[in-house]
């Protein structure tokens, strides 16, 4: 649960906050602010805080006049007042927006972490619901559409699309593998490859999977023992050079350890991804196995750091590229063949690039330790299939702080902002939040990529989310047996009646009144 304080006394907040980090439940501050503008400024920045905590006498914007921002543009956060005050109109206008609890200061923090218990459950109830008839839509989904994540998380899913493996007994030892092709796959790449593994392994084979959403084949196989991994290997040779023939495209496959049942199979399936990330150092038509993270060398030096620094200082886009390019072109680190090395050295450069980001705005702040937190082995190096790309992903972070530092919004700002619209575009139905991404994508400041998108896009960055949501909603309503909560939640609302009071604002109707015009 994500809790944002608004309140301008420096002793109040500090113990608003103290309170919040110190109690035991899931609870986090996703921010502290001092007055309702700047609450509104970050809720349309980030569109994943669950409560609000606020007082009400403040300058700029009043605890009231936020709630009622709150109540007409986000019904789906929960507002709770913390005031001096108990004048029967404050009261009245807090039950007018819906406040959920009118809390008198001095605040006690038993009854502040009541409150919150109280809204968690709530909100922990009505999750549980959601998911319940999310599950139930993505049991009737076709084969494809399915995340592997959800596959080999749920057993239910599993039950479906690998009856196999979900039946296997908690002894059988096994592991996993998962290709994926230079290209783009598609159900006829799949039908093959289903046919060449159901012939290389047989009875071995213990379930497959294809997931279009991943763009990768799954496959789960029992083993006898662990020595059986050199003949799992040398079939998997085999199955790669076919397919690489047959579909005239480079392949790839990662294998994991030893696993057995279903109980580790998606620490199992993630082995696969980090082994397949080796492809970017040693390139496609090859099979990686997983192996237990090393420390090996460190293959970015002081000179290397000096010598960044020094392009950025120059704003020198074209060196620094020069310097990017040589440092993930070592020859002894792609040698080694260690996949952790390579990691250590992206970390290393955005490292560098962050540390001279936040000397322009004097922030002091010791970010090296979160930066592994903002660059993960699974969600960003498994999404690039050639080194070129990731290259111009770190460029198009330096080209614009090179242009920010003269005070321009185009060039890498332009492609900065095609890789959020696109990464909105694959997780419109998650939380989403532009600080998040300012901060821990693109190492910048908040402020400046929200004005950076408004000038591009022509709208903010919530808007734009509530608006492409809802266009994805008119897309599922055409389905006339998809319930309406069903809807709601796979675009992303958890709130089912702040998605009807979306859709109608944007659409002049509700979604029910919507499908019946279809």
């Amino acid at each position: 649960m994500k809790i944002l304080i608004a309140e301008d006394e420096y002793y109040a907040r500090q113990r608003l906050i103290k309170i919040i980090r110190e109690c035991d439940m899931e609870a986090e501050l996703a921010a502290a602010v001092e007055n309702g503008r700047e609450a509104v400024d970050f809720l349309e920045q980030n569109t994943d805080v669950d409560v609000v905590l606020t007082d009400i006498i403040m300058p700029r914007m009043n605890g009231l006049e936020l709630a009622e921002y709150i109540h007409v543009n986000m019904p789906y956060i929960q507002v709770v007042i913390v005031s001096g005050y108990e004048e029967f109109d404050y009261a009245r206008k807090a039950i007018e927006y819906e406040v959920k609890q009118y809390i008198i200061k001095p605040v006690k923090r038993e009854l502040l972490l009541r409150v919150l218990r109280q809204l968690e459950e709530k909100q922990e109830s009505f999750r549980r619901e959601v998911e319940a008839g999310v599950l139930e839509r993505l049991k009737k989904l076709p084969n494809g559409y399915t995340s592997s994540k959800q596959v080999l998380t749920k057993k239910e899913l599993m039950q479906i699309h690998m009856p196999q493996a979900a039946a296997m007994s908690e002894e059988t030892p096994c592991r996993i593998f998962v290709i994926q092709l230079e290209r783009t796959m598609n159900t006829r790449d799949a039908g093959i490859l289903h046919k060449i593994c159901a012939q290389k392994l047989d009875s071995r084979l213990a379930g497959t999977f294809f997931c279009q959403m991943n763009d990768e084949y799954v496959a789960a196989v029992r083993t006898e023992e662990d020595s059986e991994g050199n003949a799992l290997f040398r079939d998997l040779e085999g199955i790669l050079n076919y397919c690489h023939v047959q579909l005239e495209t480079g392949v790839v496959a990662g294998m994991s350890r030893l696993f057995y049942g279903t109980a580790n199979i998606y620490d199992a399936y993630k082995e696969c991804l980090y082994a397949m990330n080796i492809r970017l150092m040693k390139g496609w038509n090859k099979i990686f196995e997983y192996q237990l993270p090393h420390g090996g060398n460190n293959y970015f030096l002081p000179r290397d750091d000096n010598a960044l620094a020094g392009a950025l200082q120059l704003s020198d886009a074209a060196k620094a590229a020069e310097l990017v390019h040589g440092l993930l072109n070592k020859r002894e680190m792609l040698d080694s063949g260690d996949v952790n090395a390579y990691y250590d050295m992206i970390l290393n450069i955005l490292r560098s690039v962050n540390r001279y980001y936040r000397s322009l705005y004097n922030e002091n702040e010791a970010m090296d330790c979160k930066v592994e937190i903002m660059f993960s082995r699974r969600y960003d190096l498994y999404v690039f299939k050639h080194p070129e790309e990731l290259e111009e992903y770190l460029m198009d972070i330096i080209r614009e702080i090179c242009d920010q530092e003269q005070n321009s919004l185009k060039n890498g700002g332009n492609a900065i902002i095609r890789d959020i619209l696109h990464y909105v575009e694959q997780n419109y139905q998650y939380d989403l939040s532009l600080q998040e991404l300012a901060e821990k994508k693109y190492f910048m400041n908040s402020s400046y990529l929200s004005r950076l998108f408004k000038s591009a896009v022509g709208q903010t960055f919530s808007r734009y989310v509530i608006e492409l949501r809802i266009k994805k909603a008119r897309e599922l309503l055409k389905d006339k047996t998809m319930k309406i909560n069903d809807v709601a939640a796979q675009v992303g609302y958890n709130n089912t009646s702040h998605f009807i009071q979306s859709f109608k604002k944007l659409c002049g109707c509700t979604p029910e009144e919507y499908r019946n015009q279809l």
